[in-house]
């Protein structure tokens, strides 16, 4: 005797073998995934910080994937160029970008039409690491703390003087946030980048600047330039003796993260495996001291969820920050 179903359910046994198949698929090419090399867009010249980083990465990664990472320089035009790129790469994963809160946060706000949209071009998909900032002075300024520079600044208005690497840079929105908590006048002193800007304060050219931790640190050690705060939660590990501004008063808050985006519609299996596997990578000890906390970066390992809640909120604080100094880049 024969047994079959009525047509209405099978077609409703039919429908759900479908729908569980539809939901294995992703999961099934993110297993598989990836099946040729996949390519790293920095938007910095060969060399640097995150480029020494992403190569490391890559080299570890190859190993997990069996297929190559192949970093790719594009550097230029405030990140935009690199984050174009990533913006019109098909959505499958198999191009990332390394960047920072420059293209998400500041390029926005700085730039009345940029070549992408930060908010729907690109997905999240790892927090890296990051680095905070940390106020340096010249050991001859007569300040030893970040009260005693406010209060110079009180004094003599607009007679101390700061160095960022350019207008609209992270670290010229965050002096002029410093100085409106603290109603003070800075006067503002733009070079070309950071290697620049920390030798005019060796040399007394300008009294201050803020930094990155990993350019500082070694000057710091030499004991050429002196550090008078970070803009972190609590004192790092790297410079106890350093109070945060918090402890000073100062809420002011500010780390540069370094993170891997994708294309925007990248099957999300496919991005929680890229997550997942670069963020074992990076939290192993060996690769750690030598590319993370060897140099002066703070590990995060935040993944899609975390990672783009920090930038909604970078978003926010810095339009404000760009609309309090007034400044446009076009």
């Amino acid at each position: 005797m024969k047994f079959s179903l009525p047509r209405w359910l099978a077609h409703i046994a039919m429908a759900g073998v479908a729908f569980a198949l539809a939901l294995a698929s992703p999961l099934t090419a993110a297993q598989n995934w990836p099946q040729k090399p996949v390519r790293l867009i920095v938007p910095y010249p060969a060399g640097g910080l995150t480029d020494v980083l992403a190569r490391g990465i890559g080299a570890e990664i190859a190993k997990v994937w069996g297929q190559p990472l192949v970093v790719e320089n594009r550097p230029g035009a405030s990140q935009m160029i690199a984050a174009e790129a990533l913006a019109r790469a098909a959505p499958d994963g198999y191009t990332l970008g390394m960047f920072d809160k420059t293209s998400i946060a500041l390029n926005p706000f700085l730039f009345s039409k940029i070549p992408y949209d930060p908010v729907k071009d690109f997905a999240a998909v790892l927090n890296m690491v990051q680095t905070t900032t940390v106020l340096v002075v010249n050991p001859g300024i007569g300040a030893n703390t970040t009260q005693d520079l406010i209060a110079l600044a009180k004094a003599k208005p607009g007679a101390i003087n700061y160095g960022t690497f350019g207008p609209g840079s992270v670290t010229h929105l965050d002096t002029e946030a410093l100085a409106a908590m603290t109603g003070v006048k800075f006067t503002h002193i733009p070079y070309k980048g950071i290697a620049e800007v920390l030798p005019a304060v060796m040399s007394g050219q300008i009294q201050f600047a803020l930094s990155g931790i990993p350019p500082a640190l070694p000057l710091l050690k030499q004991g050429r330039i002196k550090a008078l705060g970070v803009t972190s939660s609590q004192r790092l590990a790297v410079m106890p003796d350093v109070p945060t501004f918090l402890e000073a008063g100062i809420n002011l808050l500010s780390a540069s993260w370094f993170g891997l985006l994708t294309t925007a519609g990248t099957p999300r299996p496919v991005i929680d495996k890229i997550a997942a596997d670069v963020g074992r990578i990076i939290t192993q000890k060996e690769f750690s001291e030598r590319f993370v906390t060897g140099v002066g970066l703070e590990l995060i390992n935040d993944g899609p969820e975390k990672f783009a809640a920090t930038m909604a909120a970078d978003r926010i604080k810095y339009q404000q920050y760009v609309k309090n100094v007034n400044v446009k880049l076009d």
